[in-house]
């Protein structure tokens, strides 16, 4: 029967148990800081893929800005460069209008009386 080594609580593990579980145990850990190691650089390429899209966003945002405030300013200069009438000089049009037709109508009734 193999030698068994004694461990403190009385219960003896056989050295080639203890030296598979110690392998084991070495060779999940490497296993597990590979693994951790390819997870930070796979996080560390998403986090810097979200920094370059987060400029490229920013930026496409400030050239729509600009964009829409070129705009802006061009429908304004195009409105002020039509020079739309004021009530005031619609109203001073209408007068004129009124004082035309009672003077075609007046003119009208004189040639008629004439003719």
């Amino acid at each position: 029967m193999p030698e068994q080594q004694k461990d403190q609580g009385g219960r003896g593990v056989p050295d080639s148990v203890r030296t598979a579980i110690e392998r084991t145990f070495a060779a999940t850990a490497e296993g597990a800081a590979e693994t951790r190691g390819r997870a930070e650089a796979a996080l560390d390429e998403v986090s810097r893929r979200g920094r370059e899209a987060r400029k490229t966003v920013a930026g496409r945002a400030q050239e729509a800005r600009d964009s829409s405030s070129g705009a802006a300013n061009r429908v304004i200069e195009a409105i002020e460069g039509m020079r739309l009438a004021t009530r005031e000089e619609l109203r001073e049009v209408s007068k004129q209008i009124e004082a035309l037709t009672k003077r075609v109508e007046e003119l009208e009734a004189k040639a008629k009386v004439e003719s």
